[in-house]
């Protein structure tokens, strides 16, 4: 018969494994489907994903994961963009587009908020 300390150890290491497990699945949800008060899809097709992202003035997003993409600003704005590298001062003019790397991110809008397409490119098919 198992003794209490292996069973809660066993019980504590299912724990962590869910853990984990609700962590990658956490990533690899859709923004606009998890978070519909900042992202809205425009448009979709097999090449390409159109998110319409606003984010409130001085507000936030939570930290996110996504592919790469071009990002096309509606107006002038500042953020401040955090990711496993660091932190990074972000300035974008309205209508200049700029690319943005994969990855995780959280960002912080700056005393304008943020109003901007964000295009998402997928992968050609076979």
């Amino acid at each position: 018969m198992k003794s209490f300390a292996s069973a809660s150890r066993q019980f504590a290491g299912l724990i962590a494994v869910m853990m984990v497990l609700y962590a990658a699945a956490a990533r690899a949800q859709d923004p606009a489907k998890i978070d519909p008060a900042h992202y809205k899809v425009e448009l979709e097709n097999d090449r390409v994903r159109v998110l319409h992202v606003s984010v409130e003035p001085n507000g936030k997003l939570e930290v996110n994961e996504l592919g790469d993409a071009v990002v096309v600003p509606l107006r002038d704005y500042e953020s401040t963009l955090k990711t496993a590298n660091g932190e990074t001062k972000v300035e974008r003019v309205m209508g200049k587009p700029a690319w943005v790397t994969a990855g995780r991110r959280e960002v912080e809008a700056g005393a304008r908020g943020v109003d901007a397409l964000l295009i998402e490119l997928k992968p050609a098919a076979k």
